[in-house]
């Protein structure tokens, strides 16, 4: 505020008592209850409620800076480093006097810190704890509240310098934020800070699947199976397949691939999933139907049954035409 409309302000207040009589007048200090951190500056002003006044100025032991102006005077302290310092604005009216004092509410703060204790590891229990520091004025402790919250984690405000919420950690919570709030209360005025950080919850692989678009498949077909499993780190995979099955591995070992697939592929295609928290694993039963022989032999019988079919046609031919008889014994 503008100490020259303050002073004016004070000034209008100088009514008569009464009985015809003026009131006494008054200095006084604002603001009325000055908060500062330490080792910062402070600025206060000083106003009078009457122009005739013969001395206005503060009485304060540390070094300061004066301005004056009609009707009041600021005081300005540009490194405040007493944890309890008292003030006093002076001001004489001819054969009156009369003095304002104030203290100076000083503090230090240090802003809240999360700390992630350990791994938080899906399924097991975690810790999230919040600490923060406050110093003030003697003699009272500082009245510091602190409040956590976020992340899939209850709400919980504790008054003092640390507040910690025990979980059990889910896969869901990863790369949500936590908040800290802390609140310091210095009488009338309040200083806040708040910090953030990231959960990081780590799981063993799960979600684990396998499948194929279809289990029943013919000798021949194109095979293919997929694995997907979900985790933190993401998991590696591997594959048990059936005994002699060959194999083409894609997609980082998530597909197994299988071109004019036999008999022999038929079985159980189990994938594995692993990280450094933890294994998990699915499977898929695969059958194929019709046989995985060569397709030549088919077509060999049937050329044989011609050629015997040919040679008895021919036999009959000759036997009509010439006359031909099997010889007698």
């Amino acid at each position: 505020m503008d100490p020259r409309r303050s002073w004016g302000a004070m000034a209008l207040l100088c009514l008569l008592l009464p009985g015809g009589h003026p009131s006494p007048c008054r200095v006084s200090i604002s603001p009325e209850e000055p908060t500062v951190e330490f080792g910062t500056s402070l600025l206060l002003n000083c106003t009078s409620s009457c122009q005739n006044y013969s001395r206005l100025s503060w009485e304060v032991s540390v070094t300061k800076m004066e301005m004056q102006g009609p009707g009041w005077v600021s005081l300005s302290i540009p490194n405040v480093t007493d944890w309890s310092l008292e003030l006093h604005c002076f001001g004489v009216f001819g054969e009156q006097r009369d003095i304002a004092t104030t203290t100076i509410h000083t503090y230090r703060f240090s802003p809240p810190e999360i700390d992630l204790e350990g791994d938080a590891v899906a399924g097991e229990e975690a810790r999230v704890t919040c600490n923060a520091s406050a110093r003030v004025s003697p003699p009272d402790p500082p009245n510091l509240y602190l409040t956590l919250r976020g992340g899939g984690l209850p709400t919980s405000t504790r008054r003092g310098p640390s507040v910690a919420v025990g979980f059990t950690a889910q896969p869901e919570q990863h790369g949500q934020e936590v908040t800290c709030e802390a609140m310091l209360r210095l009488g009338r005025h309040t200083v806040n800070a708040s910090a953030t950080a990231t959960l990081w919850v780590w799981a063993a692989p799960h979600d684990v699947r396998v499948w194929a678009p279809r289990t029943v498949f013919t000798a021949g077909d194109n095979l293919t199976v997929m694995c997907r499993a979900e985790g933190n780190p993401p998991p590696r995979l591997r594959w048990e397949l059936p005994t002699n099955a060959s194999q083409e591995l894609r997609d980082g070992g998530a597909t197994v691939t299988i071109p004019a697939a036999q008999r022999v592929h038929s079985g159980t295609y189990r994938c594995l999933a692993e990280n450094r928290y933890g294994t998990g694993a699915a499977s898929v039963n695969i059958l194929f139907q019709g046989s995985s022989r060569s397709p030549l032999i088919p077509v060999a019988v049937t050329l044989a049954v011609v050629a015997v079919l040919a040679i008895l046609a021919v036999s009959w031919w000759l036997y009509r035409a010439q006359g031909w008889r099997p010889m007698s014994d």
